[in-house]
């Protein structure tokens, strides 16, 4: 910002937003009557006196309250849903969600099989074998096809 001061080339920024802007001016081609329909139930003419008495003030109920869809007549009970079901759904479900979350047994088993995997090692070490074995599987226990048949095939290792 202080380069663009020192150097003066705010207002000049300014001046070349003035000139790249457009200089053509919406119209608008509706007529000009009011398309609007009021009532004068949903919108007073008039405002209404300001409080004067102590009754006046005690009464903290507005004279012309949006409601929040609970209760169309009874602002106190509209008021009183919807804090409740707001505390409800924010602060309560935020919580048990959370709590839940924590709590939730081991996903997909890790703690398990990092336990499984020291306690192989173990074993491997006291028998003096070695950590990895390079044959998962016993090779003995693997029956392979005879040459006969892999003759029309590419095997490729």
């Amino acid at each position: 910002m202080a380069l663009l001061l020192r150097r003066n080339l705010l207002p000049r920024l300014a001046n070349f937003y003035k000139a790249t802007r457009p200089a053509g001016a919406f119209i608008s081609t509706t007529p000009k009557n009011k398309e609007v329909p009021t009532t004068a139930a949903t919108v007073p003419d008039t405002v209404g006196r300001p409080p004067v008495t102590a009754a006046d003030f005690a009464d903290t109920k507005p004279r012309y309250w949006m409601s929040f869809g609970y209760s169309d007549e009874n602002y106190y009970e509209d008021s009183d849903a919807h804090h409740t079901l707001m505390f409800t759904g924010i602060s309560l479900v935020t919580c048990v969600c959370i709590v839940l979350f924590m709590y939730t047994p081991d996903f997909k088993d890790v703690d398990w099989v990092a336990r499984e995997a020291l306690l192989e090692l173990e074993r491997r070490e006291k028998l003096g074998l070695p950590l990895v074995d390079p044959n998962l599987i016993d090779p003995s226990r693997i029956v392979l096809p005879p040459e006969e048949e892999l003759e029309d095939f590419e095997v490729i290792l």
